[in-house]
């Protein structure tokens, strides 16, 4: 048996009555055994189409079964309670995500990625795994839950942006009124990252890294969306909201 933790949520419909159900379904499926299963939380919508206010939760689970056959039986769940993905980051009435698979790192983009690649530093995430799984191992960035959530406590909260373009400042110049609890920087060069490895490291650009760069890859902050689609500021903010500022 493989110890498993997902995430659930939503904002369309009674939520908590559809989480409660697709957790009940998710405890019928053959090779599944529900554990136990957090409290609800009620987080802020993260894109500008999301709509309104989320509920969200965790749960642990054990299963016999693979991976890709969990994610496909958790996406059939999905479907079953009435999810459409027309619009990315849009309304939902029911996220399942697997978040992590025992203490594997399974790379099989685009269909799956676990450890679940946004689940270290989301708030709406991390929250309801601290209350079930403080102590858990992340088997990438190697701290606990607790500590992954902590990161995010400290204010102001450190967010460089990785700069080689040197475009980014006109952008960061926008958002301190919107987030006024970040302490946001660009970092164009070797000297201007900080030696410690604190808040969030952030490249919003693709193209090759310098030399001096890639050991920024390493950092448990580093968080690279350059492959993601969507316009740079939107792509910050979506971050910045998600770390529950």
């Amino acid at each position: 048996m493989t110890t498993c933790l997902i995430g659930l949520g939503g904002n369309v419909g009674n939520v908590p009555q559809t989480i409660v159900d697709a957790l009940q379904a998710l405890a019928r499926s053959p090779g599944v055994s529900l554990q136990r299963w957090s409290s609800f939380f009620r987080t802020a919508p993260v894109g500008p189409n999301a709509g309104g206010e989320f509920v969200n939760a965790a749960a642990v689970l054990e299963t016999t079964l693979p991976a890709r056959e969990l994610l496909s039986r958790m996406m059939v769940i999905e479907n079953d309670f009435g999810r459409e993905r027309t619009t990315p980051w849009g309304p939902r009435t029911l996220d399942l995500d697997l978040l992590c698979f025992g203490d594997e790192v399974i790379d099989e983009l685009p269909a799956l990625h676990v450890p679940h690649l946004g689940c270290w530093y989301r708030r709406f995430v991390l929250d309801p795994l601290f209350e079930l799984v403080p102590t858990y191992v992340h088997p990438e960035k190697r701290l606990t839950i607790a500590e992954l959530r902590d990161r995010l406590l400290v204010r102001p909260l450190r967010v460089e942006v990785l700069d080689l373009a040197r475009s980014a400042e006109p952008l960061l110049r926008t958002l301190p009124t919107l987030f006024p609890e970040v302490e946001l920087r660009a970092i164009r060069q070797p000297s201007e990252f900080s030696d410690d490895d604190l808040g969030l490291l952030v490249r919003l650009d693709s193209g090759p890294l310098p030399p001096w760069a890639a050991p920024l890859t390493k950092r448990v902050g580093w968080l690279d969306v350059s492959g993601r689609l969507g316009d740079r500021r939107q792509k910050l903010i979506n971050i910045l909201r998600s770390a529950g500022l």
